[in-house]
């Protein structure tokens, strides 16, 4: 079990640690982006708005700007 806090530790275990969050975060926010598409129009537009307000996901700009 040592060897395994030592490798968590080293500069190498921390940089395995946050990349293993950055690729969790990534794939959720995919996943979550393909979920909101199988959603009717009417409750995307909903869930949408509600992403955005947790800043969890970016409004869409329309072709107008």
């Amino acid at each position: 079990m040592n060897a395994f806090w030592d490798l968590l530790f080293s500069p190498a275990g921390l940089v395995l640690y946050a990349g293993f969050w950055a690729l969790k975060i990534v794939a959720g926010a995919w996943v979550l982006s393909k979920l909101v598409l199988l959603l009717p129009a009417r409750m995307q537009v909903w869930a949408e708005d509600k992403l955005v307000r947790l800043r969890l996901m970016k409004r869409k700009v329309g072709p107008l700007g």
